[in-house]
């Protein structure tokens, strides 16, 4: 095979009498080359959205759910004969309280999605380990403001309030820090002459704590307060909207649901955090498979570009494989030449490729913040794509298989 080498890297390193061919080769490595580098970035991107997505969603919310159309009526009792079912990994198990309701500030108001912990049972190390500023604290607390008494006298007011925490984006929105007064409005249903209607109630809180999960969705939307203020906000009494389960491995979540759903009436619905958002994992994969397939279409284009080379190639050495068959090279032998160069020409397009793709799978956000910061061109919104990074993970078997 010695000879065939030579002979194939001496073609490679030759001026083309016909430069048109030495173009047409020069694209094909690109092509390759730009091919891959697509695939291992698209395929980072989308695995590493997959793994943040998936990271943030079982850490805000339950990786088991169970809920009652009307609320749990007596939540202790349920969680006792939960605990008592001897649930292998159960982490813990508590009540919550979920609505919707306007978050006030002095100068801006914006809808949110208050949840109300029960801060006995749940592990709240989930949510300390995003606290930037405060802590989260959600017991009342004194708040101090001035009004105005008569036209030139002021008078300071001290209050005692409950403890809520938001997200940083809210709190941007809202233009509040650790300290500040919002004001709560949530609707309730009062009873009437003609049934019942729904009414809205306004109730202070004191922000004491400011949160970044790093995901949209939460942190311009979500707000967090205790479970009895939550229950006295939405006038629930002793109920709860229902009971949330952790577990060691969330993946475990979709087992002990199909368990626990035969203990449990009709009225009451079991929902892990994969039903949660099912539909929009299930998008994810197939945008995935799509975006594989449509790259690879690239690479298949380059490798049509090889071929044409190599058949190009062929007709410019028409003389010189008359040699070469003169002085006794077989068939096979000749073959072999122009297979290794088109060989050559794939391996330095993929290996180019790789190299340029691995170094900007693992320097993305520093990509993105330079053609920000020079053409002031936003390439990921976080308001759109709900993280303020792009997550890029590298999968060496995904590597391998490009």
């Amino acid at each position: 095979m010695g000879f065939e080498l030579y002979i194939a890297l001496k073609h490679l390193r030759a001026r083309r009498q016909t430069g048109f061919i030495s173009l047409i080769t020069v694209i094909s490595v690109l092509g390759v080359a730009v091919g891959v580098m697509a695939l291992i970035v698209v395929l980072a991107v989308m695995s590493g959205f997959d793994r943040e997505l998936k990271s943030k969603i079982v850490n805000v919310q339950p990786h088991l759910r169970i809920e009652k159309i009307g609320g749990v009526e007596s939540p202790e009792i349920e969680i006792s004969k939960i605990q008592d079912r001897g649930i292998e990994g159960l982490k813990t198990i508590s009540a919550y309280v979920e609505g919707q309701g306007i978050l006030r500030s002095d100068v801006e108001a914006t809808g949110v999605l208050v949840k109300g912990l029960d801060t006995l049972r749940e592990d709240l190390s989930i949510y300390e380990r995003h606290m930037i500023h405060g802590d989260l604290d959600l017991r009342a607390a004194t708040v101090s403001s001035v009004r105005r008494k008569r036209l030139f006298f002021k008078e300071r007011v001290e209050k005692k309030l409950g403890g809520i925490v938001l997200g940083e984006t809210l709190a941007g929105l809202l233009q509040v820090r650790v300290g500040d007064q919002v004001d709560l409005i949530s609707p309730f249903k009062s009873g009437a002459k003609n049934g019942l209607s729904m009414r809205a109630e306004s109730r202070a809180f004191a922000v004491r704590g400011i949160f970044r999960v790093g995901m949209n969705d939460f942190d311009s939307a979500l707000v967090l307060i205790s479970l009895p203020e939550a229950q006295t906000v939405y006038r629930l009494g002793s109920r709860a909207s229902g009971l949330s389960l952790r577990f060691e491995d969330v993946d475990d979540a979709q087992k002990w649901k199909y368990f626990l759903q035969s203990y449990f009436s009709p009225e009451y619905y079991l929902r892990s955090w994969y039903d949660m958002n099912h539909n929009f994992f299930q998008a994810l994969k197939v945008e995935k498979s799509v975006m594989t397939i449509l790259l690879a279409l690239i690479v298949l284009v380059a490798a049509f570009n090889i071929v044409s080379t190599l058949i190009m190639i062929v007709m410019e050495k028409t003389k010189d494989i008359g040699i070469l068959r003169a002085l006794g090279a077989t068939r096979s032998s000749i073959r072999s030449i122009f297979m290794i160069e088109g060989f050559s020409v794939g391996m330095i397009g993929v290996v180019l490729g790789a190299a340029s793709g691995l170094y900007l799978a693992f320097n993305l956000n520093q990509v993105s913040d330079f053609l920000k910061e020079t053409t002031g061109l936003e390439v990921f919104p976080s308001d759109i794509y709900f993280f303020d990074k792009i997550p890029a993970q590298v999968h060496g078997p995904d590597v391998a298989l490009i």
